[in-house]
């Protein structure tokens, strides 16, 4: 049985540094909102509340909070390829996310859209979280307290930044990035002279981008109340700082500037949470993963063809290994999950079947200890049955494993997954054309069902000898097996 020990070592580490802490433990996720939530972006927040789970099973009494935070003030630099209307969304480039239209129509706005689609997954498997909106936090005010002390420490953290960029890049450079009031965009100004005794800044709307224009304007604005906004290394420093964060997860690519933050974290008078990196997700082709692309495998098809535990369970692996995820591999995936329900201890702490539970708060299935059912043989099933549905995959598991009918609410779903799987993608795929019933193949039906009378007769009836039986009639009559296979599904399991 495999033990899940990572998360359980890293709440240890969590409760050695909060030892004398009185208030809550404060996990924080972040995402940037520019393109359709992926599984990087669910993973994070999944891996966190494993980390969380284990905090709490060795801290039972002390309280806890999850963050999920959008950076949905962030602008727009290009559009991506798996979002529609283009050409409504392409005048508002260099704009802030929540005040550019909803390309899909629905929502306010488009970080809107893509926000509520992040929760709907995260409610969907069970997360107990607080969204916070990077837009909504700097127009309340919430971020006042870190931008002045951003302001109050102009110097400090410049220095500290610029020793990380280009030396041509550096005088122009300037923590703050204003809106411009007159074009609504933040990739087009840039900072012009700061009045730290207002804290206040001037700035010119002049800087042309590939896919956006400036307007040329020129202005004074205030630092606080969404006025401007901080760049994104910043940004990460000013919420540790701000909120109290205790620890956050990352991506590999992130190390560096997890290291930046760090420190301007602690100019700006806050301590700075542990972090943990890990390794990226890669498509079946091993890509990365991008929400600009849409590879590897999308939220919505997680969510159509697969329990819920099974992605909970891969995201449960090792962190610190690149996972390769894709369609064409979704059957293992699955079926390692189904291993887990017949083998593991929901009981015990380190299994997988422990943290899935401590998210969906109920079983998924039990009893299928001795079930040898498999995601990818309800696959084959079902592509030989062609449009035969859910139900009638389900009347095949039914009689081919005892196990199904004792958990039938859980089979019944996962049949319906596999028919998704089945008529969304392998069907499509090149060479996974369904074999239309071959008539001409039925008299030998006859023939096989005298063997297994005869089988009967002699009272020597076994599961091998029934399966030899099959195999005889194929090789008599020269048959390829798959083509007769695919008959025997379609003749016998239509009827």
């Amino acid at each position: 049985m495999a033990k899940y020990n990572w998360p359980h070592q890293e709440a240890k580490r969590l409760t050695g540094r909060l030892k004398e802490q009185q208030r809550p433990a404060v996990f924080e996720t972040g995402y940037g909102p520019s393109g359709l939530p992926h599984i990087g972006t669910f993973a994070e927040v999944a891996r966190t509340s494993y980390i969380m789970d284990a905090y709490k099973h060795a801290n039972p009494d002390k309280p806890v909070q999850l963050i999920v935070f959008s950076d949905d003030m962030d602008g727009l630099r290009s559009l991506p390829d798996n979002v529609p209307n283009h050409d409504l969304l392409r005048p508002h480039l260099g704009a802030p996310l929540t005040r550019i239209p909803d390309p899909f129509g629905k929502e306010k706005s488009y970080a809107d859209y893509m926000n509520s689609r992040l929760r709907h997954f995260l409610d969907f498997y069970g997360f107990d979280y607080e969204f916070r909106s990077s837009t909504a936090c700097y127009q309340a005010g919430l971020f006042n307290s870190g931008l002045q002390s951003v302001m109050d420490n102009y110097q400090q953290v410049r220095e500290l930044f610029i020793q990380t960029i280009a030396k041509d890049k550096r005088e122009a450079w300037s923590p703050f990035f204003p809106i411009c009031e007159a074009c609504g965009k933040i990739y087009t100004t840039r900072v012009t002279d700061i009045h730290p005794d207002s804290y206040q800044l001037s700035y010119h709307c002049d800087l042309d981008g590939k896919t956006y224009s400036a307007c040329h304007h020129q202005g004074r604005v205030s630092v606080l109340d969404g006025h401007v906004k901080v760049g994104w290394k910043i940004d990460w420093a000013m919420r540790w700082f701000v909120f109290g964060i205790d620890y956050e997860m990352h991506g590999k690519d992130l190390m560096d500037s997890a290291a930046l933050s760090s420190k301007i974290c602690r100019v700006l008078g806050g301590k700075p949470p542990l972090t943990y990196k890990y390794e990226l997700f890669l498509d079946e082709k091993g890509a990365k993963i991008s929400k600009t692309i849409g590879n590897g495998v999308s939220m919505e098809q997680w969510q159509a063809y697969s329990p819920v535990g099974a992605l909970l369970l891969f995201l449960l692996e090792n962190p610190n290994k690149a996972r390769k995820m894709g369609l064409p591999i979704l059957p293992r995936l699955i079926d390692n999950y189904l291993t887990s329900l017949r083998k593991e201890d929901r009981s015990e702490p380190t299994s997988a079947l422990w943290f899935v539970d401590q998210l969906q708060h109920h079983h998924d299935a039990s009893g299928l200890d001795q079930s040898d059912l498999t995601f990818a043989l309800l696959v084959n099933v079902a592509e030989s049955l062609g449009d035969g549905g859910a139900e009638l995959l389900y009347d095949y598991a039914r009689r081919y494993d005892s196990a199904v009918a004792e958990n039938a609410e859980f089979f019944h779903a996962l049949c319906r997954h596999v028919v998704a799987y089945v008529s969304e993608y392998t069907k499509a795929q090149p060479g996974s054309e369904v074999m239309v019933t071959n008539s001409s193949l039925s008299p030998l039906l006859i023939k096989l069902y005298e063997r297994i009378k005869q089988l009967n007769s002699e009272q020597n009836f076994t599961a091998e000898l029934l399966q030899n039986c099959v195999f005889a009639v194929a090789r008599e009559h020269e048959l390829e097996q798959k083509s007769w296979f695919l008959f025997l599904y379609q003749s016998l399991l239509h009827k």
